[in-house]
């Protein structure tokens, strides 16, 4: 009887209590890094994962990072939903060379990429790995310093171009690499080609049929008020729950819709940042989590080698757009800023990652010993390089 009206000694808590923490210590974190030394709340929110996880206190386990995979996959639909609604395919026509500039700043990326990591010694095909992943560009950190930066002007829109950019050469480059390890690795070529087939065509179909449910929400519901963005807030949660279930990306349909939705309806599309306060939590929990993957062992076997890709990988990026700035309208120092904003790297690398381990782990684990701790590193230093970049180039207007 006892059993069923007292608690336990010691209390067992429910899994959640961990997160409610891990959100409040993140959040004091964001506020002490921004108000005591001026740096992104980003920053300190990446803190707090690294401190909590198995870098540091061990309170959260790198496996831990599987049970709350739903939650990293909707924060990053809302932040690529959102930043496809930014994609004016319109550009692409009036500026041919921002998309020039775009193949050229990835092409280098993966090249030198690939290049530094053969020299280290590593194989062809974790090579190849760790340079798809390069490609990308965070969306979350570009979205949030742009947030809290206040960003606006040519360098900032162009950063969420390249950035969404980046993401889908990442995402397709990534599923056909995938395809060709079915091949090596099991022999199977039929799965090496139905499997990203399937992958690319479901994210396409997926991303139309979220713009089309979008659209005809839109007609009964205002997304500027509570009500609206509830509804908003629902259907990428649902679409990327079925995502999950259909076993697709959740990252190229959302981006995929956002940009059918800008193209395809002139009106403008206003709602509050990343869908009100419950996807502002999501988000938060993003950085969370990606600092929660790195384990002192990865730092160990990949910490050097990352450290020298990010350098090689941000100078890259900005020699890639600085190459073509004159063409597409950007002064030297735009041209310079824009490829150091380039540079963040965080969930992203780590759901592409995490994919891979699960298929391939063996595989996996040589890969993502490098990319995770690309990951962790550029999630602590890249925000700070974006706030002094779009200050440089004169868009911030914080207060």
């Amino acid at each position: 009887m006892y059993d069923l009206i007292l608690p336990s000694w010691p209390p067992v808590f429910d899994p959640s209590v961990r997160v409610g923490i891990a959100l409040l210590f993140a959040a004091l974190a964001g506020e002490i890094v921004a108000r005591l030394i001026r740096l992104p709340r980003i920053t300190g929110y990446s803190i707090a994962g690294l401190v909590l996880g198995p870098a540091v206190l061990g309170w959260f386990g790198a496996a831990d990072v599987k049970s709350y995979r739903l939650l990293i996959d909707l924060a990053l639909a809302l932040l690529l939903f959102e930043m496809g609604v930014r994609v004016d395919l319109k550009w692409f026509r009036a500026n041919p060379v921002l998309l020039a500039t775009s193949l050229l700043e990835a092409g280098l990326t993966f090249a030198c990429t690939y290049v530094v990591m053969r020299l280290t010694g590593a194989s062809t095909g974790v090579s190849a790995g760790v340079a798809v992943i390069a490609m990308s560009t965070s969306p979350a950190i570009v979205m949030r310093m742009a947030l809290e930066t206040r960003a606006e002007g040519q360098v900032t829109q162009r950063m969420f171009v390249l950035t969404a950019l980046n993401v889908v050469y990442a995402v397709v480059a990534w599923q056909l690499m995938v395809g060709g390890m079915h091949g090596v690795f099991r022999g199977d070529w039929f799965i090496a080609v139905l499997h990203p087939a399937y992958m690319l065509i479901g994210s396409l179909v997926g991303g139309v049929a979220l713009a089309l449910a979008f659209t005809l929400l839109r007609r009964a519901f205002n997304f500027n008020d509570e009500q609206g963005v509830a509804v908003l807030f629902g259907l990428l949660l649902s679409a990327t729950a079925l995502l999950i279930a259909l076993k697709l990306p959740a990252l190229l349909a959302p981006l995929i819709a956002g940009m059918v939705i800008k193209n395809t309806d002139p009106r403008p599309h206003l709602w509050p940042r990343h869908f009100g306060t419950a996807g502002g939590v999501v988000v938060i929990l993003l950085f969370v989590f990606t600092g929660l993957t790195i384990t002192p062992r990865e730092f160990a076997l990949g910490g050097t080698v990352a450290i020298l890709l990010i350098f090689v990988r941000s100078a890259a990026k900005t020699v890639g757009v600085l190459a073509l700035g004159h063409w597409s309208g950007l002064s030297v120092r735009q041209a310079v800023s824009l490829g150091i904003a380039l540079s963040p790297m965080s969930g992203v690398a780590l759901l592409l990652a995490s994919d891979v381990r699960t298929i391939y782990p063996e595989f996996g684990e040589r890969l993502a010993a490098i990319v995770l701790c690309m990951a962790a590193i550029l999630e602590l230093a890249s925000p700070i390089a974006v706030q002094w970049v779009l200050r440089f180039c004169r868009e911030t207007r914080e207060k």
